[in-house]
């Protein structure tokens, strides 16, 4: 069982890129993910028995929404409210409350949070408010104790969960950015000593404060996302000892007095995931390479009911500069001879890129400089290689590494 079900970043109205040259069924895939997300972290809130499922990030915009997709998200929040499993719905402003209850037609079970309308639930005997963190009028430091909190000592104890997330979405899609968004994560401060938890929503990987729980994307939109895609479901309380009654108090993880963690679980929701896979080639043409990518792909063992795996070939060329060039040159070719291999009906995966790979280490060409004339290309080649180790040293970054690689392929193949 599960008390929450935390779904972040559904983005239901905004499609995802369909890649290059895709064939139907990996265009169909791709098409139906987000709302295929969507309703497997609805099943994830109805099979664990969740007392409520909390939809944050972009979730629905109702400007851009079509009828369609207004009408299949109030069905699926009308079915959870018949499994008696509120749908709390966090908003950045009070207008978009308004905007996305008329779309939704108000269905039952839906309830809204925003920064300075918090939700207050009875959960199981647990009395919880959610909260959001959005705007920095409402930072961690200036959000104040709840009451119960404050007068822990006249009420039973009170928890409440502190909703945030950043704008990732600008730097991964080139979407237009919330100005009132966070930039990252907030340290929880005095939080914990109120009982508080926070959650941190976002398409990036990044380290958070202790106490801070991070929620990934319910569906991955590129190979530049860390997270496949999952939403988290959390156990607040614990089910009744043998012989008690509903009339006990609260049965919590842990002492009222002391650190409120919960019980964190992410349940896997994406219907599409971008994978990249390294592969050795350091010779060979078109064929041997398409051979070699083949091979590659069948060695993943995908399930025939696994989500569909979109594939990125990274090629390891050894650190030679002529190799890197050369599978440039070969993309085309390569590439059509893969997808001839490709069978929608049988195989769970299809490649989408072939390049040599932009995180290969470039420390090959600082051991070929030393049997090098000084002023050669391998001495050039090699003084790129250690200002990019340099760099990276002072900052651990892919910019230098790819910027590296790029610019000694621009001089090879001048």
């Amino acid at each position: 069982m599960a008390d929450l079900v935390f779904a972040f970043d559904a983005a239901l109205d905004r499609p995802i890129p369909v890649p290059k040259n895709a064939p139907e069924a990996v265009a169909e895939a791709v098409a139906d993910a987000p709302f295929a997300a969507f309703r497997a972290a609805v099943a994830a809130a109805r099979q664990t028995r969740a007392a409520g499922l909390v939809l944050f990030g972009n979730t629905l915009d109702p400007v851009r929404a079509s009828p369609a997709q207004a009408a299949a998200v109030r069905d699926q929040i009308v079915a959870l409210a018949a499994d008696g499993c509120r749908t709390v719905w966090v908003a950045d402003e009070p207008a978009d409350v308004a905007n996305v209850a008329r779309a939704l037609a108000e269905p039952a079970g839906l309830a809204f949070v925003t920064p300075v309308s918090p939700l207050r639930l009875d959960l199981r005997g647990l009395a919880l408010e959610i909260c959001s963190a959005r705007g920095h009028a409402h930072a961690a430091s200036h959000m104040p104790p709840s009451f119960a909190s404050a007068h822990s000592s006249l009420l039973p104890a009170q928890r409440r969960i502190v909703l945030g997330w950043d704008d990732a979405w600008t730097s991964l899609h080139g979407e237009p950015t919330v100005s009132h968004g966070l930039p990252s994560p907030l340290p929880v401060g005095a939080w914990g000593q109120h009982g508080t938890l926070f959650v941190w929503g976002s398409r990036r990987l990044q380290p958070v404060p202790p106490g801070v729980h991070h929620v990934p994307p319910l569906q991955a939109r590129s190979d530049r996302e860390a997270a496949a895609g999952a939403c988290v479901a959390v156990t607040l309380t614990q089910p009744l000892p043998t012989g008690a009654t509903f009339a006990a108090p609260p049965h919590t993880l842990t002492d009222p007095r002391s650190e409120w963690r919960g019980d964190w679980k992410e349940v896997p929701t994406h219907h599409v995931a971008w994978r990249t896979i390294s592969i050795t080639s350091l010779s060979g043409d078109d064929e041997d390479l398409a051979t070699t990518i083949w091979s590659a792909l069948e060695g993943m063992s995908i399930d025939a009911r696994a989500p569909l795996q979109i594939v990125r070939c990274a090629i390891d060329c050894g650190g030679s500069i002529t190799r890197r060039v050369h599978v440039a040159e070969i993309n085309a070719e390569t590439m059509a001879r893969v997808r001839e291999l490709y069978d929608p009906r049988t195989f769970r995966a299809w490649c989408h890129d072939i390049e040599a790979d932009r995180g290969e280490a470039p420390d090959a060409l600082v051991r070929n400089a030393s049997a090098a004339k000084a002023g050669g290309a391998a001495s050039f080649a090699a003084g790129v290689a250690e200002l990019v180790l340099d760099m990276e040293g002072q900052e651990a970054s892919a910019v230098p590494r790819e910027a590296g690689w790029l610019a000694l392929e621009l001089l090879e193949s001048t």
